[in-house]
């Protein structure tokens, strides 16, 4: 064989126009054992859910035990069932098909049927937005991987209440709207032909709301109709959206902040006379008296400090309760006297444009220009609360930039003096409650930080004076909080127009009252209030009061921490009324921090702390799932800055208690990392890791490491992986690069690995070396491995910078004898691949008259050739005389298409048309698509046969085409 294979290479040569190592055999033998496994695992789950669900199953109660799981998923008790046995959707729509074709549909009860109905319709819409009709079996149901609508569905069980007489429940008629309102198309209206069937929908869809509107207050039900609604440019149908939302308005004890956005997100948009009737609904309900709802609602409503507050309680226009509580009589007040039916109409449309604008002030910020206020003086006090609430939010939307746009700066201050003078004016004739004028001047005195305006915060300073705004009980419930709220805006805001002064904070405090408690209390505030504009200021009023014995709020200390840089929050981690939870919280905002400024350089006592801390804060149980991400996101910075062995620590604490906490790639990017940073023995110790967690993944752990440690080609690497004491067990002896063998056991390898490391050697350019560990490990591996290996050797010759083609091809073929001869390499068709590709490109030793013989030569040995037959070669050259020794019947007789005659065709069409023999290209382009064309015919046969299970059948009688003609894969 060896004589014939070698006598066949020197005269004919072969192809492989790749330029990487083909190593098809291995993968082919990786790919067939996986198909294996996976057929095998289908089969198994296919003849589980046979017996598990199909309602087909032969058995005594065959006829009925559709029904019977029907109905009894429909009564499902309080215990979940186990997640494999939980029946799919599909399922279930199957058991009432099946039910139905028998006709035992009659078994069903109405409750049963508003289930179904309840279950398909919280199927169909989004899982995370729940509503007081979504189903209560969903967690009985198995999740589906493709989300989908079963709206039909639950139109047709709709139908069959109806037919059997049964009266819809409320949950009926819902998703019965909730269907009509799927099929529509909002981006289609106005079209023709789709007007009247969009008309109809909505038609339907009302038809449906108008039954249970009235008995249900969740906003998740309202909210999609009114949505629908606004969406038509029919005004017919936006008078049925203003009709649903006064009737809200006068029903809803509460009005939800997703109705209030329908609500007020339509004001501008409406014309004056669908206004109206909102305007009506409103004055009802803010002037309905005595409330339904008793005291509940007031007690929700907390003592408003500040002018954002109060607004924030009157946007929600709450009904007037009768209560002795100062803050709800206040409010109940200025809502009468903003909505009453007595205030004109322009009035109150003003007033709820101001709501409106404060809406959509919420979150985002307005433009500073579309702001239009009365700066006369005579401004109502509904316009002063909205005006000072809108203008927080604008500042604080633009943050410290504020500060150094001078424009934008003036304009707000402008605004501001106006608004103190309005509220002056306000004081002085209408005399407002003590609770209302503590919160305008809170807000003031906020704003007045905001665009440090010294002038303003010392005239807000003596109003409120004046007026004895600052006398009080600040152990009041009412009165306490106010006090509270306006001291910490003012000792905030005088911080930033006067500095911090240490003996002048703690004077000011002293000033406002001389409970430490007290004091406490107003420092929390400020502080909380500054980390939003200025956070070294409220870092330093921090210390100042932790120095001076003045506690902070826990919540106040963990929001400052996380708003520091990480040269400061660090000393935060020692924080000891912190809970595991919060410093948890910290640890992250330090590593996301510390990843947006890897560039800086941080003192390795910082690094320290915070590795000490994560050692100390999971010693002794493991952190939550959810904090994986920001847990291996430090982790990565504390490796990146050379606390290797912190993070290994750290990791084996974790590990000790929840093996498969952090994810395979995170590991495997450690110990790249480490082997970059050259610190082997952290990268030892993960892999050591990876190994008892993921021993499944080992192999490309293997290359990944040999791969690096091959790139690295230092002379000090075995010096820096040994291990003192320590036997050291090594792929192959002999070398610096072998003792990397040290990261992996000698027992755990094979030939994949060998080969691996065989493919490293090579791109590094140490042919020997990759010959010498190929002697040594020759005869530890089998045949089929040997081949591999063997190929990945000849095909580093190949692929060698050698000047001479000659030359090249005299050492493929001496390697290729000395293999056979002392190492029992076995050659193969990729064998004859390779050295096919060595020939080819040697341009002056084969012209295109001898490239067509020794294609000609290919096609005589077995390979395929389109409508050519070996006696009929496609160029009819004659026979070499060689002897008689050029025959390939003494390779394998498999000829895989993929792997072994496309790579020589395509080689062959690239080597004819280098030699401008276009003709013979075009003749070897015709046989390569005729055996495509009939690769893939024979694959879609065997893959029919595998599904009717011929090809199982086959494959137990033991017969088995062994023909040499075989153009596909076998696996």
């Amino acid at each position: 064989m060896l004589r014939c294979c070698l006598s066949t290479v020197r005269v004919l040569g072969g192809v492989d126009g790749a330029q990487r190592i083909r190593l098809l055999s291995s993968a082919s033998a990786h790919v067939q054992e996986c198909l294996h496994r996976s057929t095998g695992t289908q089969n198994k789950s296919k003849r589980s859910l046979m017996t598990s669900e199909d309602p087909r199953e032969s058995g005594p109660s065959n006829s009925t035990r559709a029904i019977s799981a029907l109905r009894k998923i429909l009564t499902s008790s309080t215990l979940l069932p186990d997640p494999s046995r939980r029946p799919t959707p599909n399922t279930i729509h199957s058991f009432y098909i099946s039910a139905k074709a028998r006709g035992q549909l009659s078994q069903l009860d109405s409750g049963m049927l508003s289930a179904l109905i309840g279950l398909f319709g919280s199927l169909s819409v989004d899982s995370t937005r729940t509503c007081v009709y979504t189903s209560s079996l969903l967690p009985y149901v198995k999740d589906s991987p493709v989300s989908r609508d079963y709206w039909a569905f639950v139109k047709e069980v709709v139908s069959l209440k109806r037919q059997r007489g049964m009266t819809l429940a409320h949950s009926d008629r819902y998703w019965m709207m909730r269907a009509e309102l799927a099929s529509l198309s909002p981006s289609k209206d106005g079209q023709p032909g789709y007007t009247h069937k969009f008309d109809r929908s909505l038609f339907r869809a009302r038809k449906q709301y108008l039954h249970f509107s009235r008995h249900v207050f969740d906003p998740d039900v309202h909210v999609p109709y009114l949505t629908a609604l606004l969406s038509s440019t029919d005004p017919l149908h936006k008078q049925w959206a203003i009709d649903a939302i006064t009737s809200i308005l006068l029903t809803h004890p509460f009005l939800h902040a997703k109705v209030m956005k329908v609500l007020l997100g339509i004001v501008h948009d409406i014309d004056t006379a669908l206004l109206e009737s909102i305007l009506s609904a409103i004055s009802i309900r803010v002037t309905h008296f005595p409330s339904p709802c008793g005291g509940t609602v007031g007690a929700s409503i907390s003592v408003p400090v500040d002018a954002t507050a109060f607004t924030s309680a009157l946007s929600v226009f709450p009904l007037p309760i009768p209560s002795p509580s100062p803050h709800m009589k206040a409010i109940t007040e200025l809502l009468h006297e903003a909505f009453s039916s007595n205030v004109p109409l322009v009035h109150r449309r003003s007033n709820l444009l101001l709501c409106s604008l404060l809406y959509s002030c919420n979150g985002s910020g307005i433009a500073i220009s579309s702001l239009d206020f009365p700066l006369d003086g005579y401004a109502s006090l509904w316009q002063t609360l909205f005006a000072l609430a809108i203008l927080e939010e604008v500042t604080r939307a633009a943050g410290p930039a504020l500060l150094h746009d001078r424009a934008l700066r003036g304009r707000i201050q402008e605004i501001i003096r106006s608004l103190h003078e309005s509220w002056l004016h306000l004081m002085s004739n209408e005399s407002p409650p003590t609770l209302i004028s503590r919160a305008v001047t809170t807000s003031l005195f906020r704003l007045s930080g905001a665009v440090v305006d010294p002038k303003l915060f010392a005239a807000c300073l003596e109003s409120s004076i004046n007026f004895g705004l600052w006398t009080g009980n600040s152990s009041d419930t009412v009165e306490g909080p106010q006090l509270a709220a306006m001291a910490a805006m003012h000792l905030a805001t005088l911080m930033q127009v006067r500095g911090c002064g240490a003996e002048f904070i703690i004077k000011t405090l002293s000033s406002y009252s001389t409970d430490v408690q007290h004091q406490s209390v107003v420092v929390s505030a400020a502080v909380k209030d500054l980390i939003h504009r200025d956070v070294e200021l409220a870092h330093a009023l921090y210390n100042i009061a932790v120095r001076s014995g003045r506690d902070i709020d826990v919540d106040t200390a963990y929001l400052l921490a996380r708003a520091l840089p990480p040269a400061h929050a660090v000393g935060f981690l020692k924080h000891e009324q912190f809970s595991r939870i919060q410093v948890g919280g910290l640890l992250s905002s330090i590593a996301r921090f510390l990843k947006e400024t890897r560039h800086e350089h941080y003192d390795t006592d910082l690094i320290d702390d915070i590795g000490i801390s994560l050692r100390k804060l999971y010693s002794i149980s493991p952190p939550p799932i959810h904090f994986r991400g920001h847990l291996q996101l430090l982790l990565a910075e504390l490796c990146t800055r050379g606390s290797g062995f912190q993070t290994t620590a750290i990791i084996a604490n974790v590990i000790k208690f929840y093996p498969a906490f952090f994810q395979f790639s995170f590991l495997l990017r450690l110990v790249c990392l480490f082997l970059r940073r050259r610190q082997f023995r952290c990268a030892l110790r993960i892999q050591k890791i990876l190994v008892g967690t993921h021993r499944g993944r080992v192999p490309n752990l293997r290359y990944m490491v040999n791969t690096r440690l091959g790139a690295t080609a230092s002379g000090r690497l075995s010096t820096n992986i040994f291990i003192t004491g320590r036997k050291s067990h090594t792929l192959f002896r002999g070398g610096c690069f072998w003792a990397a063998g040290t990261l992996f056991k000698s027992g755990m390898s094979s030939g994949p690995v060998y080969n691996r490391v065989l493919q490293g050697l090579i791109y590094a350019r140490r042919p020997h070396a990759a010959k010498v560990a190929f002697s040594r490990v020759a005869s530890k591996v089998d045949t089929k491995s040997r081949t591999i290996l063997g190929n990945t050797l000849l095909h580093g010759v190949v692929t060698r910078p050698v000047p001479r083609n000659g030359r090249r091809v005299r050492k493929l073929l001496g390697l290729l004898d000395n293999l056979v001869k002392y190492q029992q390499f076995a050659p193969d068709r990729i064998t004859v691949n390779i050295i096919l590709k060595a020939l080819i490109v040697w341009r002056t030793a084969f012209d295109h008259q001898r490239l067509r013989a020794l294609f000609d030569h290919m096609v005589r040995g077995g390979y395929p050739a389109g409508i050519h037959s070996p006696s009929h070669p496609p160029f009819s050259t004659p026979l070499l005389r060689t002897s008689g020794t050029l025959t390939l019947s003494k390779l394998p007789p498999y000829i895989s298409f993929e792997k072994h005659a496309k790579p020589m065709l395509k080689m062959f069409i690239k080597a004819f048309y280098l030699r401008n023999d276009v003709e013979a290209a075009r003749t070897v382009v015709e046989i390569l698509k005729i055996e495509q064309k009939k690769t893939t015919l024979q694959r879609e046969r065997r893959s029919v046969a595998r599904l009717r299970g011929w090809m199982e059948a086959e494959n137990n009688t033991g017969r088995r085409d062994h023909t040499s003609h075989v153009h596909n894969d076998r696996s």
